[in-house]
């Protein structure tokens, strides 16, 4: 693994170094080979950040073939074992390499779909700074997210010739290893919907389109523009939407006044607490992941939002459940129904009588 990262002697000693250290430890003694072998590749990642090497945790996964959670899990005991102090890997720290994975030179692929890597890095550079500064980035593990922005990089530098091309279609014309994208790739997705609704919210507040409708679609035609006038563009956005919003409320107050002016508490704003927990506690009926939040919660008042905060997950009610002992009373209309008619009674003989015979 070491030769295939292509680090050095003194770091592949490093790593060999502190995998015999780890090893003769009581969490790593007894364990199963395939433990074993990931934490070989949980050594390597921690000499790789301690050298500020743009190693993700998901390529180690992609080479040893092994689950990103279970190698997290060993790179935590790792960590706490020998008491060891490694930096974290920043997303803007993996997005070279990441870039150069991609074989889209005039070499491998057409002229309309070829990219110089410094030319892509630049843009999905300005694309992940636009996502950090929207909370995409916020909370996110990076592979999708760098897998969906070099993506929208790619097709926003020569939109009317790659705008056809999916993402799918984009991993398999750069080269990129099938089970790296594939196995990430509707949260890739996930993450190109983010950034592309990102960029329509900003591409209606270009002063020359008005009012020409910006889909996700097309939008990638805009992305030069977007990103030039970012810091304008993300003001405006955000004061039209506080000014809506305010319009809104006052539209509302007066609606509600001039429709039954006798009830004094009629015209005060409802409790924000109160409706947030009236909106969302835990329902024991339904089994939903996300909770609806009401209008008066104070994210309403904002355009852009952590992800926690869109959709905050329902508290899960365990339903209680029955205990039967046989001691319980039955009821006569219970007993009744277990009571059969005189017919009943000879239709089960006469089909007893004939099973027999058979």
């Amino acid at each position: 693994m070491c030769r295939i990262l292509r680090l050095s002697n003194n770091m592949e000693s490093e790593v060999v170094s502190l995998f015999e250290r780890a090893y003769n430890l009581p969490n790593f003694l007894h364990v199963t080979i395939t433990k074993k072998e990931v934490l070989g590749g949980c050594c390597i990642l921690c000499v790789c950040r301690q050298r500020n090497w743009p190693v993700s945790m998901g390529t180690v996964s992609y080479l040893l073939g092994a689950d990103s959670s279970v190698i997290g899990t060993v790179y935590q005991d790792l960590i706490k074992s020998l008491n060891i102090k490694a930096t974290t890997t920043g997303i803007t720290d993996l997005m070279e390499s990441f870039c150069y994975d991609f074989k889209l030179g005039p070499q491998h692929v057409e002229e309309v779909l070829s990219e110089t890597p410094q030319r892509l890095l630049d843009r999905m550079s300005a694309l992940i700074e636009l996502a950090s500064d929207t909370w995409i980035v916020t909370g996110r593990q990076p592979l999708p997210l760098l897998m969906g922005s070099v993506y929208v990089a790619w097709q926003s530098l020569n939109p009317s010739a790659r705008m056809k091309y999916s993402f799918t279609k984009f991993c398999k014309i750069g080269k990129a290893p099938e089970q790296l994208w594939h196995r990430s790739r509707d949260t890739a997705l996930k993450r190109v919907s983010e950034l592309l609704e990102v960029l329509c919210k900003l591409g209606r507040e270009l002063p020359w389109l008005r009012g020409v409708p910006v889909e996700p679609k097309t939008v990638t035609t805009l992305v030069e523009d977007i990103l030039k006038h970012r810091r304008a563009l993300l003001s405006r956005a955000v004061q039209k939407y506080q000014q809506q919003l305010q319009n809104q409320l006052s539209e509302t107050q007066t609606t509600e006044c001039d429709d039954d002016p006798s009830e004094s508490n009629r015209c005060d704003p409802p409790s924000s607490e109160n409706s947030d927990q009236a909106e969302c506690e835990n329902p024991a009926d339904e089994q939903a992941t996300d909770c609806q939040l009401p209008p008066s919660h104070w994210s309403k008042r904002h355009l852009f939002l952590p992800p926690c905060v869109k959709s905050r997950k329902r508290q899960r009610v365990d339903v209680p459940q029955l205990e039967v002992t046989g001691d319980e009373d039955i009821s006569d209309s219970e007993i009744e129904s277990y009571i059969r008619s005189p017919g009943e009674i000879q239709l089960y003989l006469k089909a007893q009588k004939e099973l027999k015979q058979e």
